[in-house]
């Protein structure tokens, strides 16, 4: 048995607003819904998103604040969409047999990181 893909990402933050900003209007991931306590999405392969904010009380366990790696349809214009928002990202762009990725900080600190196709980095 192995596992097939991320099938749900949940995460909990004190700047949910935020959140729901960068995953909405800068990565552009649908929203399934949305209330003053969380955001849902829908990413293309079908992964349930779900972002909770302090006072979902039902979620409170969501301590620990996983490191997720969302894969993109184009690593190169998803990375300069959201260097263009003002997204820090952490370390050198990875690429490897045409597949690039690289870590960044969500407006919450939380660490998680984009893949996908993209262009090797020139090397100097």
């Amino acid at each position: 048995m192995t596992v097939e893909k991320v099938a749900f990402v949940g995460l909990r933050s004190n700047r949910l607003a935020e959140m729901a900003w960068l995953f909405r209007d800068v990565i552009g991931v649908p929203v399934t819904g949305q209330s003053v306590d969380a955001a849902r999405f829908r990413l293309g392969d079908g992964t349930a998103l779900e972002i909770y904010g302090p006072a979902d009380d039902f979620h409170s366990f969501f301590t620990t604040g996983p490191v997720v790696g969302f894969s993109v349809g184009d690593f190169d214009a998803t990375r300069a969409a959201m260097l263009a928002a003002g997204v820090g990202f952490i370390g050198a762009i990875q690429h490897i047999d045409g597949v690039s990725w690289q870590h960044f900080r969500c407006p919450d600190g939380t660490v998680s990181e984009i893949l996908g196709p993209g262009r090797a980095p020139a090397h100097h």
